[in-house]
């Protein structure tokens, strides 16, 4: 149902419009959307998509998770661990993502940003 709903950014600031979207219509992994369709949704490339994901992550500590199934925003403290302890296991470059997500499950205030 989620790949067929039809949203028009509803600002000037793809960062924001796509933490909203991720929070409202793909809460948790289970509701992950292939990166292609939300690509697509937005009109931008799959590469810029990347791109602003990580800048939602590092510069405005909003928790975006990524499975084989696509982007979600995570619903509680276990899915933000499961997005660590995968950044954890990979090269020291992204050490400093996975810091990012620990740093976010002990604010707790991540659920309020936006």
């Amino acid at each position: 149902m989620i790949e067929q709903l039809e949203l028009q950014p509803t600002t000037k600031d793809l960062k924001k419009d796509i933490a909203y979207y991720l929070r409202n219509y793909c809460y948790g992994k289970e509701n992950a959307i292939r990166m292609k369709s939300l690509a697509r949704r937005f009109n931008i490339s799959t590469r810029e998509l990347r791109k602003i994901k990580r800048k939602i992550v590092m510069e405005d500590d909003i928790p975006v998770g990524s499975t084989t199934r696509g982007y979600y925003f995570p619903k509680d403290d276990n899915e933000i661990m499961e997005i660590a302890a995968y950044y954890e296991s990979l090269s020291i470059e992204t050490r400093i993502i996975w810091k990012k997500y620990l740093s976010m499950v002990e604010k707790k205030d991540w659920r309020n940003m936006l």
